[in-house]
């Protein structure tokens, strides 16, 4: 391969998966999910960065009714987190918001930035890590313990880049 063309694809590469070092850690990232409702629901429309949250529009994720729904997303770095804005779609109740290093998708053994997280149909609420933020790669946001749906219309992590 001739070196010019290596040298771009270099480049390129570290052009795509270049960190964030400011604003939302959950832009342009990958989200999984527990599970999908239906061909609307999927996870990547809480980061789509359309906040409607009208989910016949299809900018909402949500899951089936399950036991202990989830919704994650990798931020591929570390961060310390300091804020986590939520947008609900059908309303979110009880839920917890962990971050940490460990690829459990659920979250498990992950610190809780938040418990008690409530947000009610169509609106938006912040969630801050006390007292000094939270470090991890991964976010999960689930609801222990209930039977229901998770459905989120816009989630949204501010922190800042942080290596360990």
């Amino acid at each position: 391969m001739d070196a010019r063309y290596l040298l771009v694809f270099v480049c390129v590469f570290a052009v795509a998966r270049a960190h964030h070092s400011k604003g939302n850690l959950c832009d342009t990232i990958r989200a999984t999910q527990s599970s999908i409702s239906d061909f609307k629901g999927y996870a990547l429309n809480a980061i789509d960065r359309n906040h409607d949250t009208d989910y016949q529009h299809g900018s909402c994720s949500k899951t089936t009714v399950q036991s202990s729904p989830w919704w994650a997303v990798d931020f591929f770095y570390h961060y310390m987190v300091f804020v986590v804005k939520i947008t609900a779609g059908l309303g979110v109740s009880d839920a917890e918001i962990r971050i940490g290093d460990s690829m459990e998708i659920t979250g498990k053994d992950n610190a809780v930035c938040a418990k008690d997280v409530s947000v009610p149909a169509g609106e938006t609420r912040y969630f801050f890590c006390k007292p000094q933020g939270l470090h991890g790669r991964f976010m999960t946001i689930i609801i222990p313990g209930k039977t229901t749906a998770l459905s989120l219309c816009e989630v949204e992590a501010y922190g800042a880049h942080d290596p360990h």
